[in-house]
């Protein structure tokens, strides 16, 4: 679509997201560490206490901006306390962790 003055509008297929990279460190690391592919969505988020769609975005290859409320429900449900998960983050990832984003465009 273009406006009156010429412009380029966005459609919402181009619109670009921002994923922290901090955030796609821990959904990479929830999923390598903590999600059994051969079970299902389903039951591996009622293990966690998150709704299945949620688990959906943990997986996908960037990840999402994972509300800390989420991180500490997962938290709970693994019996592990929310610092105690950052070390784990930290241990892994080490120096690749800081404030940066990735922008992605949604298609």
């Amino acid at each position: 679509m273009v406006k009156k003055d010429g412009s380029k509008v966005k459609s919402v297929d181009e619109e670009s997201t921002r994923v922290f990279l901090l955030d796609k460190l821990i959904c990479n690391y929830i999923n390598a560490e903590w999600i059994d592919e051969k079970k299902s969505n389903l039951s591996q988020s009622k293990e966690y206490g998150i709704h299945p769609h949620v688990l959906t975005k943990i997986r996908e290859n960037d990840g999402y901006r994972i509300p800390m409320s989420t991180l500490a429900i997962i938290c709970f449900y693994r019996k592990i306390a929310i610092s105690d998960f950052f070390k784990l983050i930290e241990e892994k990832y080490g120096t690749k962790i800081n404030d940066d984003f990735i922008s992605n465009t949604k298609k």
